[in-house]
């Protein structure tokens, strides 16, 4: 049976939200939110290597499960605190940390960052992830069962992910972070990512050059970028531009295989 949720699209003003050690998030008595929309959902049954672990909730055309439920049926004890000023959640497991606030379209895993188009869900006072970014934790392959309307975590052995360091090339990012900063800087997050993904899209365009780099200076054809004129390529670029650069490594793709854009 359908029901519906309100999942909050921009930023969380009030929250009246509890967290408890044993029970994960309690049920909050209201929530507040400059911005309320009715969700439809659906449950649906979510299996750990074949085992049932929880019902998750279908919407947006995504598989949601609850935080915790998560982390207390896969890999090792982890910590979970929950800032109220902040709405952040933090999770500190063994080898990694995850981080992610309501309102926000993102959240991180060893200083990665991986995106969350509809950020997440707050029900009844419990946060509800993506599946699919919650297994990434432990690089665990996740499975629809069109047959079953089910959802698969395969995770024998479970492995963490690895961290930003050993993760992003150095120059890349450098390079990446800077081009959107000073194309987009004042743009949301998604007008950040597209104009990262035009970028990669050149790269693998084989008639642009292959590296991140070679497409920002390219002058081939004339300057690409007018921002290598006037020197704002080279400004310290701002944190959310930075967090598009890393969603954009992360293969997030929001343009298809434009090499454009206005």
């Amino acid at each position: 049976m359908k029901k519906f949720i309100k999942t909050n699209i921009s930023v969380i003003c009030a929250i009246c939200l509890i967290f408890c050690t044993v029970g994960g998030f309690a049920s909050a008595e209201t929530v507040t939110s400059s911005t309320d929309i009715e969700t439809d959902y659906s449950t649906v049954p979510i299996y750990l290597n074949g085992i049932k672990m929880a019902d998750g909730l279908f919407a947006n055309e995504t598989t949601y499960l609850p935080l915790r439920t998560f982390f207390n049926a896969i890999g090792d004890q982890a910590d979970i605190a929950w800032n109220d000023e902040t709405n952040t959640a933090t999770v500190t497991g063994k080898d990694f940390v995850l981080t992610v606030t309501l309102g926000n379209n993102y959240l991180t895993i060893n200083d990665r960052c991986f995106y969350l188009p509809n950020g997440a869900l707050l029900v009844d006072g419990v946060m509800y992830l993506p599946i699919r970014e919650l297994a990434k934790v432990y690089t665990a392959s996740v499975e629809w069962d069109v047959e079953s309307s089910s959802v698969n975590i395969s995770a024998d052995k479970p492995v963490v992910i690895s961290t930003a360091a050993n993760f992003y090339n150095e120059q890349d990012l450098y390079w990446l972070s800077r081009l959107i900063n000073a194309e987009s800087g004042n743009q949301p997050l998604d007008g950040k990512i597209a104009v990262g993904n035009v970028v990669l899209n050149r790269v693998a365009n084989p008639t642009c050059p292959d590296t991140i780099y070679g497409v920002v200076f390219d002058s081939k054809y004339g300057v690409q970028f007018s921002v290598t004129q006037n020197g704002t390529i080279y400004e310290e670029p701002n944190e959310e531009s930075v967090i598009a650069a890393k969603i954009c490594l992360e293969g997030y793709n929001l343009v298809g295989d434009s090499i454009y854009f206005v």
